[in-house]
């Protein structure tokens, strides 16, 4: 084609590229701690997650008696995360909560955060009448105000996990199963 230009550099490896050593080690290398990584973000936030859902899901709302502190912290990234301590009463005694959410740690999707930061605001405020937190019911010191389910943080931990899982597995996997083509010699 006119005008185009090719240049040698942009040719794919060649196997004896592909299979030097130096990939062996670090196919053993990487594909080990991409896998952990995604044994984490599964082990630790989706399956985490679900479970905090399934305790708080039919919880019965309890009143909110006083909000103590409430802020929307902003990450660099723009993550946000509500924080808050609050005061319940729950079987006749008064517990301190500091949950917003089932979900723990920072997240930027839409803007669930903000709209809950505004809601326990308002009621800080007094410019709103009740606001209630879900009470777990084996655990009463344990609570949280907003319950709900939010299917795209759901989503979005279990792909990110899956996603490193795979590809530490295949890197791990391929690499042992070629490990005779790594050492071949010429």
């Amino acid at each position: 084609m006119p005008g185009s230009k090719t240049s040698s550099s942009e040719q794919p490896p060649t196997e004896k590229e592909l299979y030097c050593p130096r990939n062996f080690y670090l196919g053993i290398l990487i594909g080990p701690i991409l896998t952990l990584v995604g044994l984490d973000l599964f082990i630790f936030h989706f399956l985490s997650d679900i479970q905090d859902y399934y305790k708080f899901k039919d919880t019965v709302p309890t009143p909110v008696i006083k909000v103590l502190k409430v802020e929307l912290s902003v990450g660099e990234d723009n993550t946000e995360e509500v924080c808050v301590n609050y005061e319940y009463k729950t079987n006749g005694k008064i517990y301190t909560g500091d949950r917003a959410s089932i979900y723990r740690g920072r997240d930027n999707f839409g803007s669930f955060h903000r709209d809950l930061y505004q809601r326990i605001k308002l009621f800080q405020e007094n410019k709103s009448d009740e606001l209630v937190c879900y009470v777990n019911p084996q655990n009463p010191a344990e609570s949280v105000i907003d319950n709900s389910s939010r299917p795209s943080r759901f989503l979005a931990e279990l792909v990110f996990s899956l996603i490193a899982l795979g590809w530490g597995l295949n890197m791990c996997i391929g690499t042992l199963l070629n490990k005779k083509r790594y050492f071949e010699s010429d």
